[in-house]
Formats: structure tokens, C-alpha cells, sequence
């Protein structure tokens, strides 16, 4: 477990989506742990350890200590991974894929003529507000995008647990576009926890109903209140596909970190030596 001084502490230097326990840990039904400087989200079997130092520049060496301790202590059978590289002594397959985290500086902003020109259309036929339950349209709009669209198990595994995310944190928004008839177009989901960012967590838009620019809409509401609230920047999550990257950079959105993931066995020698050294 996290004490509440450690819980504070990553609240100040928090600045990926993986940096927040009410919503890695609900979602994964784990349990958070500081390992030096890096989060680790342990159960049985199995932990998530979250490779991007709270606040300290990212070294491969300290990653590996840190993966060395978490697995002295949980003796897992699996280990997943996410760092800006994954070290070669720990790639067990094929090189990792990898991406970008996109960030939007929010005192830099700057929207083109042609993106305030979409705002202003998308306004006159839609209304933005703020929704504190996620009910079943929402849950009827991220099933019906999990049918229209391939999604790797792991990214299933996340949407399908969204509600169970949004209970348990008190400072995630759902954020909704609607039309003057009431009906649900689009929504997102951003967290304000860290304390310099706002982070972009999800965005789904209606597939029978599409109406351009509701998106951008709902991520212009969800600027002013990072603003509101004195954040520095917004997360704005990974590229995943060049659509969505193109929204991101539409925004003036820059890559600023880089990702990699892996699924890591360790050594059942080394367990089994670790085990013979506590009888």
C-alpha cells in the first residue's frame, strides 16, 4: 500500500494516466506500491510496474532495480511493463511496439481559424455540459465501438471497466455533447487529480449519430476546466492510429514522451533461488 504522504507525492509529480491509482488500480484490481520512484500495481501473480520516474530522469539501470525489488518482494509469474524503452535484457519476443504520450501546453495554446471555425459550427447544433454518472448510454456507446472496431485485449479489458474507474475517483469528468433533443453524440472522460495536469482518458462518439467537431467541443470544455484549475498541461493520451493522432495534432497536441510495453516472465531460476534463501 501507498501511505498517504507517498499518495500526496504522486499527486505532485504525476503526469501519465498510469500515475494514478483511482484509476489503474480499480480498473486492474491491484494494489499500488512505491518502489524508489517508480509505481507499482501488484496481485497476485502479477504486477503492472509503470516504467516513467515521478521525478527523477528516466535511466534504465533504476528501472531495472526497481523491477529487481517488486519482484524479490511478489514473486510474480508475469510482469507487464510500460516505460519510455524497454531495456534488451528484458525483451522476452519480438521488439516491443511502442507509441508516444501527446501533450497540449496550456500556456501556449493556439486554435486555428479553421479548428474555431468547426467549434462554431459544431456549437450551433450541439450543447456541452458535464454528466456525474455514467449511465446506460454511455455504456450502450463504448459497447457498440468495441463491436465496430478491433481493440487489442488489454484496451477491452480497460473500456469495459470505465464505470468501475469512474466510481471510485472523485476527481474524473465525464464530459457530454448533446443536441437540443437530448440525444448523446459524443463523450469524454478527464482526470484533474495530478497536480499539473488534466489528463485526456477517453473519448467515444456516437456511430449512428455523428455530427463534425463534437469532439473537438467536448475537448475544448475539457481545456477550460484544466485551465480553471490552474493545470499546466492536458495529457493527451497515446497516438494509437494515425486518425487519432491527427485529432491530437490538430490541437497543436506535440509528442513529448515515448512508450513501450512489454509482458515480462521472470526467470523461474531466480524464484526459486529467492524462495531456497528465505527457508
Amino acid at each position: 500500500m501507498i501511505t498517504t504522504a507517498q499518495e500526496e507525492y504522486i499527486e505532485h509529480h504525476a503526469y501519465v494516466p498510469e500515475h494514478i491509482p483511482q484509476y489503474v488500480t480499480p480498473v486492474s484490481q491491484t494494489e499500488p506500491h512505491l518502489f524508489g520512484d517508480f509505481l507499482v500495481y501488484a496481485k497476485k501473480g502479477h504486477f503492472i510496474l509503470v516504467g516513467y520516474p515521478l521525478n527523477e530522469t528516466f535511466e534504465e539501470k533504476r528501472l531495472g532495480k526497481a523491477l529487481e525489488d517488486a519482484v524479490k518482494r511478489f514473486k510474480p509469474e508475469s510482469v507487464s511493463l510500460i516505460a519510455p524503452a524497454i531495456p534488451p535484457s528484458l525483451r522476452q519476443g519480438p521488439h516491443p511496439p511502442t507509441d508516444h504520450y501527446y501533450r497540449l501546453d496550456l500556456s501556449t495554446i493556439s486554435i486555428s481559424q479553421k479548428l474555431r471555425n468547426m467549434l462554431r459550427r459544431a456549437g450551433r447544433e450541439l450543447s456541452v455540459g458535464k454528466n456525474p454518472h455514467f449511465g446506460q448510454e454511455h455504456k450502450k456507446m463504448v459497447e457498440t465501438f468495441l463491436k465496430t472496431h478491433s481493440a487489442d485485449e488489454a484496451t477491452r479489458f480497460i473500456f469495459q471497466r470505465i464505470d468501475t474507474y469512474l466510481s471510485s475517483s472523485k476527481t474524473a469528468s465525464i464530459f457530454e455533447a448533446r443536441t437540443v433533443d437530448g440525444d448523446l453524440v459524443a463523450f469524454d472522460v478527464a482526470e484533474f487529480k495530478p497536480r499539473d495536469y488534466a489528463v485526456y482518458m477517453f473519448n467515444f462518439r456516437s456511430e449512428s449519430h455523428y455530427i463534425p467537431g463534437a469532439s473537438d467541443l467536448l475537448l475544448s470544455a475539457v481545456m477550460q476546466q484544466a485551465i480553471a484549475e490552474g493545470k499546466k498541461y492536458i495529457n493527451l493520451g497515446l497516438g494509437i492510429n494515425p486518425g487519432v493522432t491527427f485529432f491530437k495534432k490538430k490541437w497543436r497536441g506535440v509528442a513529448f514522451l515515448p512508450h513501450a510495453f512489454c509482458l515480462y516472465h521472470p526467470p523461474r531460476k531466480g524464484l526459486m533461488e529467492m524462495l531456497l534463501q528465505r527457508l
